[in-house]
C-alpha cells in the first residue's frame, strides 16, 4: 500500500493537471460559434419559460478562448451573465424588454465571430494594411498602452463589476456614472457644510463705532434735536438731519424712563433695551436701521430718507 500511494497520487495531480490544461484551452471558430448559437437557443426559450434562468446562466462559462487561425482571443461572457441575471431579478413586466436587449447581445457576439479572419492570408493583409496607416506621420507617437494604462483599466472594470452588483429603486441597476453624479454631490454638499461651520466659527461682525456725546441724549429736549434736524433739513443737508432725527427719538424714549442715560451706548444697545413688543419697538427700529446705512455706511441721504424718518418720529409720538 505504501509503494502505490506515490504512484497514485502522482496519477491524481496528473489527472487534475491535464483537467486544468482542458479548462484553459481553445476551441476552434467553428465550434465557437456553434457554442453562441447554443446560448441563442437557451436565452430564446426563456420567452416561454422565464424560470429558467439560472439553468441557462450555469450552463454558460465565464470565459471561452477561440482559435481563430491567426491567433487566439478570449471571449468573456460575465456581461451576459450579469444581464441574465438582472433579468431573473427583474419584475415581470420589465423581463421582455431585457430578454430583447440580450438577444441582440447574442447577435453582436455572432457578428464580431463572424468577421474573425478566416485564414492567414487575410490576417497578413490585414497587417499589411495596418502597418501602411500607422507608418504615416500623425501616427509616429502613437503606441500601445503601458503598465500603469493597463492596470487603470483592470481597475476600472472591477469597479464597474463591483458596482453592477448594487441595486437602487428596486431592479435599476447601479452605473458607474450614477455613482460618480452622487459622489460630486455628496462633495459639494460636504464643502458646503464646511463653509457654513467656518461663517459660524467667525466673530461676530464688529458694531458701528460709538458714537459718544458730550452730554447724554435726553439732556437737550427732543424738540430741540428735532428742530436742528429741520433746519438741516432746510438747507438739504439730508444726512445730517436724519442724524439728528435719530437722536431726537433717543431723546424722547430716554426722557420718558425708557432706560438710563448712558452716552456711550450704540444704536443697536438703544434698540435692544427695548422689548419687541414694546410699541415704540418697530419705529425705533426703522430709524435705527435708516440712520445706520446712511450715517455709519456712508449710503447718499435724500429728502424722501428724511421725510420716512419724521414719519417714523411721529408714530413715536414726537409731534
Amino acid at each position: 500500500m505504501s509503494t502505490r500511494s506515490p504512484i497514485l497520487r502522482a496519477l491524481i495531480f496528473a489527472l487534475l493537471f491535464c483537467g486544468l490544461l482542458a479548462a484553459d484551452a481553445s476551441v476552434p471558430l467553428g465550434k465557437y460559434r456553434q457554442q453562441l448559437t447554443e446560448i441563442e437557443a437557451r436565452v430564446h426559450s426563456l420567452d416561454d419559460h422565464p424560470e429558467q434562468a439560472g439553468k441557462v446562466i450555469a450552463s454558460i462559462p465565464d470565459q471561452t478562448i477561440v482559435n481563430t487561425g491567426s491567433g487566439e482571443v478570449t471571449v468573456n461572457y460575465h456581461p451576459l451573465k450579469n444581464d441574465l441575471t438582472e433579468f431573473d431579478k427583474a419584475e415581470r413586466t420589465a423581463k421582455p424588454h431585457r430578454l430583447e436587449q440580450i438577444k441582440n447581445y447574442i447577435v453582436g457576439l455572432e457578428t464580431a465571430a463572424s468577421e474573425y479572419p478566416q485564414s492567414s492570408e487575410d490576417l497578413t493583409a490585414s497587417r499589411q494594411k495596418l502597418g501602411q496607416i500607422l507608418s504615416q506621420s500623425e501616427f509616429r507617437k502613437v503606441h500601445g498602452p503601458g503598465v500603469r494604462e493597463t492596470w487603470l483599466s483592470k481597475l476600472y472594470k472591477w469597479l464597474a463589476w463591483l458596482l453592477s452588483k448594487f441595486h437602487v429603486r428596486g431592479n435599476a441597476s447601479f452605473d458607474v456614472l450614477q455613482f460618480v453624479v452622487y459622489a460630486l454631490v455628496a462633495c459639494a454638499l460636504l464643502l458646503l457644510l464646511f463653509w457654513t461651520i467656518n461663517r459660524l466659527r467667525r466673530k461676530k461682525e464688529e458694531p458701528p463705532p460709538r458714537e459718544i456725546l458730550p452730554f447724554a441724549p435726553s439732556a437737550r429736549s427732543w424738540r430741540v434735536w428735532l428742530e436742528e434736524a429741520r433746519e438741516s433739513a432746510e438747507k438739504q443737508d439730508w444726512r445730517n438731519a436724519i442724524h439728528l432725527a435719530y437722536w431726537a427719538a433717543i431723546s424722547f424714549l430716554e426722557s420718558g424712563g425708557a432706560w438710563k442715560p448712558n452716552r456711550a451706548r450704540t444704536p443697536r444697545e438703544y434698540l435692544r433695551l427695548l422689548s419687541s413688543r414694546n410699541p415704540s419697538y418697530p419705529p425705533l427700529s426703522n430709524l435705527t436701521k435708516k440712520f445706520e446705512v446712511i450715517w455709519y455706511g456712508d449710503r447718499p441721504a435724500l429728502q424722501q430718507d428724511f421725510e420716512d424718518s419724521l414719519g417714523q418720529l411721529e408714530k413715536l409720538g414726537c409731534r
